[in-house]
């Protein structure tokens, strides 16, 4: 196995999605919609520099939780 497969392969697994799939040596993610064996390093990159701007963004955008009271 090539070392840039083998890289892919550890990214693929570990990126953090639960949507792998990995039948007949493929390496795919359902959820970021990523081909870890064949998108070029670029596209891989792209989608996850905009998975970690919309996440940012959401956490920009959530309603902070609720402040009680303290008792007095």
């Amino acid at each position: 196995m090539s070392d840039d497969l083998r890289l892919r392969r550890l990214l693929w697994l570990r990126h953090g999605c639960e949507g792998l799939y990995g039948d007949d040596g493929e390496m795919q993610c359902g959820v970021c919609l990523l081909d870890f064996k064949r998108d070029p390093v670029d596209v891989v990159e792209r989608r996850f520099r905009d998975i970690g701007v919309q996440k940012l963004a959401e956490a920009f955008t959530a309603q902070p939780p609720e402040r009680s009271e303290a008792p007095e």
